[in-house]
């Protein structure tokens, strides 16, 4: 009989048959866990589906993923999901899956909206680092912690909507995902550590980071898309009206999930509750110049400007 590892992950309870050293243990896990993880047989192909690839399968309810060499993934009603390693795959690369498009998709089933981005913890209140793979989500974040501030999450952000409407954004688990040339900004050792993706010119690595991990839900309180690109030095300005909306819906993590998945008047609602109560901003830095410093002293400043923070 397989032993039972007991998490909690973006405000859930989780049992699974595998085991997951990047998350937080459950040190006092309900009788019925909220998320199942199983190892077992996935189907061969999900009823009706909406979304039809090679790689993947979705519909109302289901969702079906084929990472080749490493393992097939069915995610099932917001509450299971089925894992099935290929023969010689390593772990890493079977949690990797697990903890990031499954997840996705499970949070996507729960009414949970997902952000691809970090978030840090200013004085109580949810700060979210947005934007496209590369604008330097979690350098920034990796900044902020390099100064003494918490953080909540890195490279999914769930945000829940409570029944009064608020936005909360939940705790992820203590790791974060950074490119090497950001490792050396701000000064983390690679040595001991294995890159978990390889490019052409650079690489990416999971680094642990227990220290100064905010384990509570936080209020959703400001969000900052970046912008890597022609521009003479690092900008920020404030976002109104659609255009708050606008990076919400755009920066959706596995957005391509959303109408898979049947859930795009849900979605949408999701985004416009979060855009209502968050101050959303457009922060631009030019690209390939460090400019951490900088972005960091306009998100303070702005910050201030908000009151949450005080200098």
């Amino acid at each position: 009989m397989t032993d039972k590892h007991h998490y909690q992950v973006f405000g859930l309870h989780v049992e699974s048959d595998i085991l997951l050293p990047e998350l937080v243990g459950d040190n006092d896990p309900p009788a019925e866990p909220q998320v199942s993880i199983v190892l077992g047989k996935v189907p061969g192909s999900v009823a009706g589906p909406i979304l039809n690839s090679d790689a993947c399968q979705a519909a109302v309810g289901q969702f079906l993923l084929r990472v080749p060499e490493v393992a097939g993934y069915y995610v099932a009603g917001g509450g299971r999901i089925v894992v099935e390693p290929a023969g010689q795959a390593g772990e890493y690369p079977v949690r990797l899956f697990l903890l990031g498009t499954s997840f996705g998709a499970l949070l996507m089933q729960r009414g949970v909206l997902p952000l691809h981005g970090s978030t840090v913890v200013v004085n109580g209140h949810a700060v979210v680092f947005t934007g496209v793979s590369g604008a330097g989500k979690s350098s920034l974040l990796a900044a902020f912690r390099k100064k003494g501030y918490l953080y909540l999450t890195d490279d999914v952000v769930a945000v829940t909507v409570d029944p009064d409407g608020a936005a909360w954004v939940s705790p992820s688990y203590p790791q974060q995902k950074l490119w090497r040339d950001s490792t050396r900004a701000v000064g983390v050792d690679t040595v001991s550590l294995t890159p978990f993706y390889t490019g052409a010119d650079h690489e990416k690595y999971a680094v642990p980071a227990p220290q100064g991990f905010w384990q509570s839900p936080a209020p959703l309180s400001a969000v900052y898309e970046i912008e890597a690109g022609s521009h003479p030095e690092v900008g920020l300005r404030e976002l109104r009206g659609v255009d708050k909306l606008a990076v919400l819906l755009s920066h959706t993590y596995r957005p391509w999930l959303v109408d898979g998945l049947g859930l795009k008047e849900a979605h949408f609602k999701l985004c416009a509750a979060a855009a209502e109560q968050a101050a959303v901003s457009l922060l631009t830095r030019p690209a390939d110049v460090f400019s951490l410093d900088e972005q960091v002293r306009l998100v303070e400043q702005d910050l201030a400007r908000l009151g949450l923070l005080n200098f």
